[in-house]
């Protein structure tokens, strides 16, 4: 990244100066790869959530799901 940002481009296991493209990407290119983003966030993010909580993958028979479903009318 560090390259990158300094305008040189890796070729292997060589560093050599970029001379035709500059660091800066055009508005364009880089609406595009936001969108994308964006796209690929609302696709995975239900996904994420879903198996982030680790107690609600357990069974119904477990003591936090008595404890929570007596706060259900509450």
């Amino acid at each position: 990244m560090i390259a990158r940002m300094d305008g040189i481009r890796l070729f292997g296991h060589r560093l050599g100066e970029e001379s035709s493209h500059p660091a800066e990407e055009t508005a364009s290119t880089k609406q595009t790869i936001v969108n994308k983003a964006k796209q690929r966030i609302r696709r995975l993010l239900p996904e994420v959530t879903r198996n982030n909580v680790p107690y609600l993958q357990q069974s119904s028979g477990t003591p936090i799901y008595h404890a929570l479903s007596e706060f259900k009318g509450w």
